[in-house]
């Protein structure tokens, strides 16, 4: 049955700093790589359609393979996992540098897409082996503290890299950081899995999930260009309709499954993972859209549009702790229902957004840019402790897969549908204008006020699942069991988790 691992503070240190550093590194790459998509859409001549698989080719194949690697997790070892995904991602960072074309650039992020899947699966089941349920929301928030300041970082080095030493550069940045991870990893991470022995990999289940996320991402990414009702696109949404069903039935049936159905029984686990899943859509899509936004509309440079980014974000480095320490004392619904507020915010200023207003413009920017970080700092670490609070002994690698699938999910979702929108709204309205084509990187040339309205499409549709975000938090609870799975049988783990909290107080 499931313990969390006591090891002695110094080690115990030294696994929050690896675990918050392998986000970091995923995180830094994604600010970096989000940043430049302008500038290789113009190098490469692609429409922002195509240069988005860059961004959704990575997302897709991690989302499809999260569940998979959290239980060979489950099975052979969560620190074997997680080093793999360490190699394969900075083997990925190397081929995406010395890409020559958009379709070799796509192949390379598809390798760094599997790493990332084995590295982000892994993360939350070793935090929450290591550490008992008391600490878990600190350390929570110093991954989230993690991930949001190396976006942040990735925006503002992604610019001034991409400016002055080009665009391949942001790729071959993020090598030696995933070599020194990997050695820290395999020095000082310790050997835990947390179920039963092997008894048979769900190959079928596996899939049967592949190709059912596939056949949605796929469907929303061309729906676009090729139109709603095509037949192409509704086959598509059909057969993944048809193979979520299948998984569900064959997971019922198969004796070892990749995912336990039980889990699906917990509602209030469920809407904490569906929360997670719409705020990672909003984010996410929010983020991909701004440097398009500022480049376009504002007439900013690259460098300075990531700097613009980079400074508000900046209030996550309060943010993230403060809202895992107020999760571990008063709970995690509160952080979770202000930052869902917080959200809702921003994505309503952003609709708002009018270059008519002149040099206020840029105020109404930072105003949305600091509210969806501090959306970020306090959802983000409070959600993960309640999600995983819900996970029943022995089950930390597949829950943790879940919460992570839902989460990527929702982050390519969140690019392809604001992408989606965007890009549909501009090339309907350029369709009637004379001298523009909707080929190549045609949303260079088009009128600001046709841009404008796509990006207000995109925005709008960000601030209606806000609110729904708001609902769902409303209603969220955690589960006040949690400690026992911790403590369960023994007085003196109960005096190992107080030690741990004076450890990090």
């Amino acid at each position: 049955m499931y313990k969390y691992i006591p090891i002695k503070k110094t080690n115990r240190n030294l696994v929050a700093f690896i675990m918050s550093f392998g986000v970091f590194i995923w995180s830094f790459s994604a600010g970096i790589v989000t940043i430049a998509l302008p500038t290789i859409s113009q190098y490469l001549d692609v429409s922002t359609s195509l240069v988005s698989w860059v961004v959704v080719a990575h997302l897709l194949v991690l989302t499809s393979f999260l569940l998979i690697f959290g239980k060979i997790g489950d099975y052979v070892g969560y620190k074997k996992i997680f080093l793999g995904g360490l190699f394969l991602f900075t083997i990925g960072s190397y081929f995406s540098g010395i890409s020559l074309d958009i379709y070799q650039l796509i192949s390379s992020r598809i390798l760094q897409g599997i790493g990332s899947a084995m590295l982000l699966s892994m993360t939350p089941a070793i935090i929450s082996t290591t550490f008992p349920h008391i600490t878990r929301g600190k350390v929570f928030g110093y991954i989230s503290l993690a991930t949001t300041v190396a976006l942040s970082l990735g925006y503002g080095v992604g610019g001034f890299i991409t400016e002055y030493f080009g665009w391949h550069w942001i790729f071959f940045i993020t090598v030696p950081l995933g070599i020194i991870a990997m050695i820290l990893a395999y020095q000082f991470l310790p050997e835990m899995h947390a179920t039963e022995d092997y008894q048979g990999f769900d190959l079928i289940g596996s899939l049967l999930i592949f190709l059912a996320v596939i056949a949605l991402i796929i469907s929303l990414e061309m729906g676009g260009r090729l139109g709603w009702t095509s037949p192409l696109i509704l086959s598509g949404f059909l057969s993944s309709i048809v193979l979520i069903f299948l998984f569900y039935k064959w997971e019922l049936l198969y004796p070892h499954p990749l995912f336990n159905m039980c889990l699906l029984k917990q509602k209030y686990l469920n809407l904490s993972i569906a929360a997670g899943f719409m705020t990672s859509f909003v984010l996410t899509g929010t983020i991909f859209l701004l440097p398009f936004y500022l480049e376009l509309i504002m007439n900013y440079s690259t460098d300075i549009a990531g700097l613009i980014i980079l400074v508000p974000t900046l209030l996550i480095v309060f943010v993230g702790p403060l809202s895992g320490r107020i999760s571990d004392r008063m709970g995690s619904k509160i952080p979770s229902l202000v930052g869902a507020i917080c959200l809702a915010i921003a994505l309503f200023v952003l609709t708002v957004l009018d270059p008519t207003i002149g040099k206020f413009g840029i105020l109404f920017v930072l105003i949305a840019l600091l509210m969806r970080s501090l959306s970020d700092g306090m959802f983000s670490p409070a959600n993960n402790k309640l999600v995983m609070s819900h996970s029943p002994p022995g089950m930390m690698g597949s829950v943790s897969s879940l919460l992570n699938t839902a989460k990527y999910l929702g982050l390519v979702m969140g690019v392809v549908i604001f992408e989606t929108i965007f890009d549909s709204t501009v090339s309907h309205i350029s369709s009637n204008v004379e001298g523009v084509t909707s080929t190549g990187a045609f949303q260079f040339s088009v009128p600001v006020e046709t841009l404008l309205t796509g990006f207000h499409q995109a925005f709008l549709i960000g601030a209606i699942i806000s609110v729904l975000i708001i609902v769902a938090s409303l209603f969220s609870k955690e589960n006040p069991l949690a400690n026992e799975y911790d403590t369960k049988n023994s007085k003196e783990d109960i005096k190992k988790e107080l030690m741990l909290e004076d450890d990090f107080n």
